[in-house]
């Protein structure tokens, strides 16, 4: 094992090595945010309950079993625990799309880990394509799990008007979602 190596790093870790806790901290703490983000959908309670993740991981890593399977998979259970956590004490309902951001009870096979980080970093980029009305209401609406009362409410705006903005941002997320494919098909044939 090479001192990069994630299973010495981690080994060390569990030792009580701060550079090695370190070291996978860097490596991870993007891609823990950024599921953590998508769930909560605010930034700062984002970065707080990441850093309540890191915390938990330091408490238990000890307790961590090398299995073959990424450390950032062991993180993301955390997280994901850390979540329904917040949500069960502020007593607010984890929304979803399509099933994407359910809070499950049991944890999905890591191969469903990496599928489901591979949706979520899709749709974080196509929602980043969408104009700023239509990124609001769906992010309130399937993300924060508001109704379209409140989502009127929160935007000074009709519940005509809400509903339609999500029917035309769901529309245009559909077509950015589906750009990565078309893209990957052309690219296939100019090869």
């Amino acid at each position: 094992m090479t001192p990069d190596d994630p299973q010495d790093l981690v080994q060390r870790a569990s030792q009580r090595d701060v550079e090695a806790f370190a070291r996978l901290y860097d490596e991870h703490i993007q891609a823990v945010y950024r599921f953590v983000l998508f769930k909560v959908g605010d930034a700062t309670l984002a970065e707080d309950l990441t850093a309540e993740v890191f915390a938990k991981a330091w408490e238990s890593i000890d307790r961590f079993q090398w299995r073959n399977l990424p450390f950032q998979h062991w993180l993301i259970r955390i997280a994901r625990n850390m979540v329904v956590d917040h949500w069960r004490a502020n007593r607010r309902p984890v929304g979803s799309i399509d099933g994407l951001f359910d809070a499950a009870s049991s944890d999905p096979p890591p191969d469903e880990l990496v599928a489901h980080d591979l949706e979520v970093d899709l749709l974080r980029h196509a929602l980043g394509g969408l104009p700023e009305d239509q990124r609001e209401v769906l992010v309130l609406r399937f993300i924060e799990g508001y109704s379209h009362a409140d989502v009127a409410g929160v935007l000074g705006k009709s519940v005509v008007a809400v509903r339609q903005i999500q029917v035309r941002g769901l529309r245009a997320l559909k077509k950015l979602m589906a750009l990565p494919e078309e893209s990957k098909g052309a690219a296939a044939i100019h090869d």
